[in-house]
């Protein structure tokens, strides 16, 4: 096992059917370890560079957390510049799905050429906005951006997903309202994305995974503080939970108001088709929020409520969802203790709602395998996994 850990999920069929599904995260606990001593001061870099997988919005989390641990303001500039890292971060890990896993689970080839053009234009969005690497230093403010040269790379990006993925620009894709006109577009449109939703519809696995959850709810600072205070923190942080309840934090949670996703539901249920669905209207929806922000500047900041003295909380939401750092310092401005809360535990959790999806599958072995795979796909772990399939 790796630094970042795996995903270790195992399914025992009978009566074709999924009879039991075992799902462990096995992502060990390194934050403590590895930041604790830290000057605060250092530690949202740290942060950047030891957690690599989502690296910006690790380092946003940890940022906002010392800021208000250390009390210390949060520049108005740097939250926007860290907000918009952030969402080309989650554009691009959604991309990075689309073009090499989604062709892929469909018995087709990898797209790294595409794949290759959007890390290019990670690399030129993220020296347009933070080319002296200030917007991850607390209490620091940024240089302030070039908007012209930002918005160059925001339009070769909306080409891309106009051309590459929606096959319209993404506003336009964003606004499709009705169920209908989406399996229409899936059906017509001769690109990767579309074609595996038309490829749940061929299987008729539209709503394969159904069923029912809940979307994670706000934080509440007090109940935080006193979970990850307990003696229990570490049992919190491996399988989190609120009053007895699993939560899911994942694009579905996220889109789950939008028209087209309420009326998929309402057809569909929770399954296959509505949360590949929720991906794709994820991209379209920051893409459009990135545009948004390059004409107006962004003022609000990703804090978590109050918090005792010493002690800072950030939250930002991650590609996979809602990521959550706490930081304790020390009388010296050192990092006591550090911990995070990702969202791998919330979605995989060993009584979540991906083991509850696998155990609704019906088909043969093959059949079965396959569903899973999508399914874990579209709940995204952000870390390798393993499917065992068994027999009872």
């Amino acid at each position: 096992m790796g630094l970042e850990g795996n995903v270790s999920i195992s399914l025992l069929l009978a009566n074709q059917g999924v009879q039991q599904a075992v799902v462990k995260s096995q992502r060990p606990l390194l934050a403590q370890a590895l930041l604790a001593g830290t000057n605060a001061k250092q530690a949202p870099q740290k942060v950047g560079m030891v957690f690599n997988l989502c690296a910006k919005a690790q380092a946003s989390a940890a940022a906002f957390a010392v800021e208000q641990a250390m009390q210390t303001e949060s520049f108005r500039e740097a939250c926007g510049v860290r907000a918009q890292l952030v969402r080309m971060e989650l554009m691009r890990e959604h991309l990075w799905r689309i073009c090499l896993d989604w062709p892929v689970l469909r018995g087709l080839s990898a797209n790294h050429a595409l794949m290759k053009q959007v890390l290019g234009l990670d690399k030129d969005w993220e020296t347009c906005l933070d080319a002296n690497k200030q917007a991850f230093v607390c209490g620091e403010d940024v240089v302030k951006p070039s908007r012209s040269k930002a918005s160059k790379v925001a339009m070769k990006l909306g080409t891309l997903l106009k051309e590459q993925v929606f096959y319209m620009p993404p506003k336009a894709f964003f606004e499709c309202k009705g169920a209908e006109e989406f399996l229409l577009w899936a059906q017509y449109t001769q690109l990767n994305a579309p074609q595996l939703i038309q490829y749940l519809v061929t299987q008729a696995w539209q709503g394969s995974g159904s069923t029912d959850t809940q979307a994670l709810p706000a934080f509440e600072t007090v109940w935080l503080e006193q979970v990850l205070s307990s003696d229990y923190a570490d049992g919190f942080m491996q399988a989190p939970s609120i009053d007895a309840k699993t939560y899911e934090s994942t694009p579905y949670a996220r889109q789950r108001s939008h028209p087209l996703i309420v009326e998929l539901e309402q057809k569909f249920g929770v399954g296959l088709l509505t949360r590949f669905a929720a991906v794709l209207l994820e991209l379209a929806k920051t893409y459009l929020d990135l545009e948004k922000a390059l004409m107006q500047s962004e003022s609000r900041c990703d804090a978590v409520g109050s918090a005792p003295d010493k002690t800072g909380f950030g939250a930002v939401e991650a590609a996979r969802g809602r990521l959550l750092h706490r930081v304790v310092l020390d009388a010296e401005n050192k990092v006591e203790t550090y911990q995070i809360v990702a969202p791998t535990e919330w979605n995989f959790h060993p009584d979540g709602v991906l083991k509850r999806a696998l155990e609704t599958l019906q088909g043969d072995a093959k059949s079965i395998e396959q569903q899973a795979k999508l399914l874990i796909h579209a709940m995204d772990p952000c870390v390798a996994f393993e499917l065992e399939v068994s027999h009872a």
